[in-house]
């Protein structure tokens, strides 16, 4: 399994991210955000960073319990090929079902 490594991109826009997460994030070969609706994701798109989402996945399930266990098996399987960078609203230790699973 290579390294799962995961970011919290705070509550606002690009300019509130620190220099240190910035840096991680253009470092990133794979970049996945549990969800493309935060105002950073189209601020680092704009600059040229490519990443996916799991916004489908929202819309393939009943529950969120479903959602997020399919975020996680989607994660674990595609860290055992590459180095995957994960990127969530806000903070990564608050709230965020899909990091403590």
């Amino acid at each position: 399994m290579h390294t799962l490594t995961i970011i919290g991109l705070g509550a606002g826009d690009l300019d509130q991210l620190s220099i240190g997460v910035y840096r991680k994030l253009k470092e990133a070969n794979v970049i996945v955000a549990r969800t493309d609706q935060h105002p950073v994701i189209a601020e680092l798109r704009a600059e040229g960073m490519s990443m996916t989402s799991f916004d489908e996945v929202y819309e393939s399930h009943d529950s969120f319990q479903q959602v997020y266990k399919e975020i996680v098996d989607q994660l674990v399987s595609m860290s055992l090929e590459k180095p995957v960078t994960y990127v969530v609203p806000g903070h990564p230790l608050v709230a965020e079902r899909t990091v403590q699973l």
